[in-house]
């Protein structure tokens, strides 16, 4: 948002210089008169405005997509240990035989969420990193005075790059602690019945839990780390 407002929008609408706006408007020059001026500053300012709106609706929804889902895994596994207890009597085996169906069915769920994360934001996450790769890199290669200038790009590409990898790492995480509170769900006094439940339950949860960006590189903090030392070795080789 910083970088938009302060960096992308100003030059993007700039009616005094061809460098980096767009076409001025045909038709309502002189542009330096008002109201000329605003009306071509109105025109250009709503495309804009829009292709900004979508840019960052589009990072704040997977965001939130990725860690609503990591918060699912952590209630399964809350609700997963909550089917052992020590006195384990006939009606909290009648709970019991209700409630894990139910957490069968939000498993799956929880899995079809991730399976569609994947297909739909699998390629374009992945050139949200190569992009943002990109930025960070040239960022270095700037002088003191532009650094400071175009500083908010190098803060938006990097938090956004950390928060991807951090988000996805906690649903690694998280599907991890789900799939030892399955094991510790005290299937060992159930039915046959409900340990074959618990049994696909733990197939499934052993899965390993990956989002790749361009369906090729997994993201995770290791992918974080591991960018940013090639992206040091790099810079360090080219420039000094």
């Amino acid at each position: 948002m910083i970088d938009a407002i302060f960096i992308y929008l100003p030059h993007r609408i700039d009616v005094s210089n061809n460098y980096y706006s767009m076409t001025p408007c045909v038709g309502l020059e002189p542009l330096t008169a008002s109201p000329n001026r605003e009306i071509c500053l109105i025109i250009l300012t709503l495309p804009e405005f829009c292709i900004i709106t979508i840019m960052l609706t589009f990072q704040s929804l997977i965001l939130f997509l990725i860690a609503h889902t990591s918060a699912m895994y952590q209630l399964l596994s809350s609700e997963m240990l909550l089917l052992d207890k020590q006195d384990f009597d006939q009606i909290h085996y009648k709970e019991m035989k209700e409630k894990l169906p139910k957490l069968i069915n939000r498993h799956v769920l929880t899995l079809d969420i991730i399976k569609n994360l994947q297909d739909l934001y699998g390629m374009p996450t992945g050139v949200n990193f190569g992009t943002n790769a990109v930025c960070i890199a040239l960022f270095f290669y700037l002088s003191l005075q532009e650094c400071v200038n175009f500083s908010p790009i190098f803060i938006n590409s990097f938090l956004v790059f950390f928060l991807y990898c951090y988000l996805c790492q906690k649903l690694i995480d998280s599907s991890e602690i789900f799939e030892r509170a399955v094991y510790a769900c005290g299937w060992d006094k159930f039915d046959v019945r409900e340990k074959r439940m618990v049994y696909v339950i733990l197939l499934q949860a052993q899965k390993p839990v990956k989002l790749l960006a361009a369906n090729i590189i997994p993201v995770n903090i290791y992918t974080f780390a591991t960018t940013l030392q090639l992206l040091y070795k790099f810079l360090t080789v080219i420039k000094f």
